[in-house]
């Protein structure tokens, strides 16, 4: 009996042990089968080709380099602004008032004749008050606004904003009135007495034209735009440093050559940097306002990057209160096949490369050229028969659009 338990239990150890081989046998074949089912047989993930473009862009900081022309207040007195703010005038203009006697005197007169006025028009038809009162909707809200600033610069520009609406809808009664009636004279002697003091000699004038602006904040005439080709790194450098510890935020009267302004980068040094060259700028925190400029001057500030003077011509009334703004520098932008730049094999930082696609069911690759890509997107075109020939490529295969490119993990 013994025996036969001792041969009984030999032979459950070696069925344990054919088991536990074989159970190490399966889970190996098992690895190896999801190995070669992920190198093999799993779908890869595909791109269709469509028409698209890249850019090369510089995202960067820009001085605004202009010419200002800050305009004369006798003995810092008082002073009612005419013009609003950023709006273009011409030399000589008259673009504000001396709050003094004589503009008391001006707003008296005034201030009777409108009141004659509104008497008078009390008992007339109807439509008068339906035609003005939009006018008198815009001037009560805009007086509401006045009386939440503390700002005098602000509240300097709802007054004159609130003259506006005020003398059209002067104006318009005048032209409701009958000719010959007592409010058509009233009107007409009011704007007689308005034009003879806002064109009085002794209002403050534009001394160049250009755009307006209320804010002084001590740069003004820091810098001569008639030198910008003499500038160098150590004029920018200052400048830069400037404008940036600048806080400085004053109430004045300045006028903005609006026909010509500059802007100065730092950028990285890159093959499309070309003096004389079109490029577009585009402002971060402006709202969409790009502009077409001219790269006038390059200058070195180490191995790597480079300042560049760009010569602005359009929009400069969008920047008459700037003195640092946030830019994107276009240097250059491709349009044509787009296709994701992971999808691409190059080999030594070449432009030419090759892809997988899809076509008839079939997998196939196709020599290309990287016209131009950024981190994400490639711009790419087929190869010429020469492009061909001087890389010893014999592959004629071509890519078109709407092929599926294999994308690269």
């Amino acid at each position: 009996m013994d025996k036969i338990s001792n041969s009984s239990n030999f032979m459950k150890n070696i069925s344990k042990k054919r088991m536990f081989f074989l159970f190490i046998v399966i889970v190996i074949l098992l690895v190896i089968g999801f190995v070669l089912h992920i190198k093999f047989f799993k779908k890869a993930e595909v791109y269709t080709i469509v028409n698209g473009y890249v850019e090369k862009v510089t995202s960067t900081q820009g001085i605004v380099l202009k010419e200002e022309n800050v305009v004369d207040i006798k003995n810092g007195n008082a002073i009612i602004p005419l013009i609003e703010q950023g709006t273009r005038v011409r030399k000589t203009e008259s673009i504000a008032i001396y709050k003094d006697e004589k503009y008391q005197e001006y707003i008296n007169k005034i201030n009777d004749l409108d009141k004659q006025i509104e008497t008078l028009i009390k008992d007339l038809p109807d439509v008068y008050s339906n035609d003005i009162s939009y006018l008198e909707n815009q001037i009560e809200y805009i007086s509401k606004q006045a009386s939440k600033t503390s700002s005098y610069i602000k509240m300097q520009e709802y007054k004159t904003k609130v003259d506006e609406l005020s003398n059209k809808k002067v104006t318009l009664l005048g032209e409701l009135s009958p000719a010959g009636s007592k409010v058509r004279e009233l009107i007409e002697n009011r704007k007689k007495i308005e034009d003879s003091y806002i064109n009085s000699s002794d209002n403050i004038k534009a001394n160049i034209s250009g755009c307006v602006t209320y804010k002084l904040d001590g740069m003004e005439n820091k810098v001569d735009i008639s030198k910008i080709s003499s500038f160098q790194k150590d004029n920018l450098d200052d400048l830069f440093s400037k404008y940036s510890n600048n806080l400085s935020n004053d109430f004045g009267i300045k006028i903005i050559n609006n026909f010509i302004s500059y802007i100065a980068i730092k950028a990285p040094t890159n093959e499309y940097m070309k003096e004389g060259m079109g490029y577009l700028i585009s402002f971060s925190d402006k709202a969409e306002f790009k502009e077409n400029v001219t790269l006038v001057k390059i200058i070195d500030i180490d191995e790597n990057n480079k300042y560049c003077i760009f010569k602005l011509s359009n929009g400069i009334e969008n920047l008459i209160d700037s003195r640092i703004e946030n830019v994107e520098v276009i240097w250059t932008k491709k349009s044509g096949l787009a296709i994701p730049k992971n999808s691409i094999n190059v080999t030594d930082n070449s432009d030419i490369g090759e892809v997988t696609i899809i076509k008839n069911g079939d997998y196939l690759n196709v020599p290309i050229k990287i016209v131009l890509s950024n981190d994400n997107m490639a711009i790419i075109e087929n190869l010429t028969d020469e492009e061909r020939t001087q890389n010893n490529i014999e592959n004629k295969s071509t890519i078109e659009i709407f092929d599926q490119v294999i994308i690269k993990e």
